[in-house]
């Protein structure tokens, strides 16, 4: 009866703390929706990184020159890009963290 007793406790505390915690879920961003539609094109041609400039999208490679991609076209601000685990300027910053890899400040933390 002991040993029923303290099972039962336990299952009880465990469903308690388990049932506490809220899910969020964050929509993505456009421009995060955007770079990564872009990074798909970019990666199929053996690269993870690129460069916008006025609108035409330039894939870097350290083979020879590089010549923008044709078919597509973007709306990011003209700069440099990675695909891939980077963490670039306008990132989302991570989880409990107040400052992102690149040691800049975020806006807000979740």
């Amino acid at each position: 009866m002991k040993f029923m007793l303290s099972g039962v406790t336990g299952i009880l505390l465990l469903s308690v703390t388990a049932c506490s915690q809220e899910r969020r879920y964050i929509y993505p961003q456009g421009q995060r929706l955007e770079l990564q539609r872009i990074c798909r094109s970019v990666t199929a041609g053996n690269s993870n990184r690129f460069m916008v400039l006025l609108g035409k999208i330039y894939p870097l490679n350290n083979d020879g020159p590089t010549a923008p991609l044709e078919e597509i076209s973007t709306t990011l601000e003209d700069a440099g890009y990675f695909c891939g685990p980077y963490r670039l300027k306008n990132s989302a910053c991570p989880t409990g963290k107040n400052r992102r890899l690149d040691k800049s400040a975020c806006a807000f933390s979740r």
